[in-house]
């Protein structure tokens, strides 16, 4: 019941604030996993589930009486984004295939159990698509009125910020309020592994959209906050994240290779070098798990992976190879689940299970698991078609408009990260939230040109 009140207090007072602190507000719920807490049936319902559909409809309100009154009338026209419509639309085909099927025409005995979740997952995947939608109008008809330098310098301060406070919230023993998911406190875990998962949670989170908006920020100022990227790198090596460490080092020397300068390359790549040697040679005693999961493989399991991982990968290749085209869908696993490690057979099986409900931990075999070559086509297209718009939109506004450069810049490391990312986190689906408002803002871009009073 609390949850409720404070979702409506959220709303009203969210639009009561100007159209630059909406979207502030808006894209950091898609950036982090902001909530309330329990709402209804729901665990934990976050900022981004109610935020993107309140956006939507206020956005909708504003614009209809705006065509039929003023006579500046400014129509948005999706031209240039047609690859990501084909995207949407192939995921759209595909859960809808998934949906008649499993909750129209058969409902397994066992999927009644997970009801709740099934309906939020079909949610989510809707919500996904209207966020990018939503960025696009938001970017385009109120272009003017977003100061995107200060926008990039508030995600700057703010992720430094929330990633200082995790740290001393893992050491002294507390919750960041209204931040849920792996930022939440979890003394069982530190206790067995030395932290959240052998790894300081949330951290990744922070850096994710740090380190762009960072980079965003360098396109105005044209220098570099350097105590910002050195607790950034800091933090990304403390969340015990392989993946998100590849990424976000990758989209750092991809970017000063194709952008920057050369000596501004060195000083980057020279950084790069330095945590990664601290994290290869620091004291075991020193967070031994964080830095013994960035470094280390389990060579004698599937890739490298951990036994339960790795199961559940396998396992999600299995079921391609029975559905290729449109894969198993969003349903529980019905067939037995084999483990051969010992000691752990119950907790790997059960594992795999969950993860086979609707993918998790490996977004690229989660999708082909659950949506077959349908799901792997629509995710790769909205990744590439992504770096490739932010390259060409960088090219184009780099030295005639820094905003745009800005946001560019913005979407293309975030885009690397998460691609990268996605090897090993993530389903493809419900965690693509992030890539959708990446690829929509980028893409509002590419709108705004076609927008009537700019043309």
């Amino acid at each position: 019941m609390i949850s409720i009140i404070l979702v409506l207090i959220g709303i009203v007072i969210y639009l009561k604030l100007n159209k630059f602190y909406q979207f502030t507000v808006l894209s950091l719920s898609a950036l982090l996993p902001f909530s309330f807490g329990k709402f209804l049936s729901v665990p934990s319902l976050s900022f981004v589930e109610w935020l993107t559909i309140v956006t939507f409809l206020m956005l909708i309100n504003e614009l209809v009486p705006l065509h039929s009154i003023e006579k500046r009338i400014k129509i948005i026209k999706f031209k240039g984004i047609e690859i990501f419509i084909f995207a949407i639309l192939i995921l759209i085909t595909w859960t809808i295939i998934s949906f008649v099927n499993y909750e129209m025409l058969y409902q397994p005995v066992i999927n009644t159990l997970s009801k709740t979740g099934t309906k939020r997952l079909y949610f989510n995947i809707i919500n996904n698509i209207v966020l990018f939608f939503t960025i696009i109008i938001f970017a385009v008809v109120y272009y003017e009125k977003l100061d995107f330098k200060k926008f990039f310098k508030i995600l700057v301060y703010f992720s430094v910020s929330i990633g200082i406070l995790r740290i001393f919230s893992y050491f002294f023993s507390f919750s960041i309020p209204l931040l849920y998911g792996t930022f939440r406190y979890d003394p069982n875990a530190m206790t067995s592994y030395g932290g959240i998962a052998y790894r300081f949670g949330g951290l990744a989170e922070v850096v994710t959209f740090g380190v762009p908006a960072l980079f965003a920020y360098y396109v105005f100022e044209k220098k570099m906050k350097f105590i910002s990227l050195m607790i950034l790198l800091l933090c990304v090596l403390l969340s015990g994240g392989r993946t998100t460490m590849a990424g976000v080092f990758f989209s750092i020397i991809l970017f000063s290779i194709l952008f920057l300068p050369k000596n501004f390359i060195y000083l980057v790549v020279t950084c790069g070098i330095f945590f990664i040697l601290f994290s290869l040679f620091a004291p075991q005693k020193v967070l031994e798990g964080q830095f013994n999961r960035l470094t280390t493989f389990k060579l004698g399991n599937f890739m490298g992976q951990d036994a339960w991982r790795g199961l559940a990968w396998k396992y999600y290749l299995d079921n391609f190879q029975k559905n290729p085209v449109f894969g198993k869908g969003i349903v529980t696993y019905q067939g037995y689940i084999y483990s051969s490690e010992e000691g752990e057979k119950e907790g790997a099986k059960d594992f795999t299970s969950a993860m086979l409900f609707s993918g998790g931990h490996g977004s690229y075999f989660s999708l082909l698991s659950t949506f077959g070559l349908g799901g792997i086509t629509y995710f790769l297209i909205m990744i590439i078609a992504g770096i490739f718009l932010s390259i060409r939109k960088i090219n184009q506004h780099i030295n005639s408009d820094s905003n745009k450069t800005a946001i560019a810049v913005f979407c293309f490391m975030l885009i690397i990260i998460k691609s990268v990312d996605y090897i090993t986190g993530g389903d493809g689906l419900v965690d693509a939230t992030i890539l959708f408002y990446a690829t929509g803002l980028v893409a509002s871009l590419t709108v705004l040109q076609h927008r009537k009073d700019l043309s």
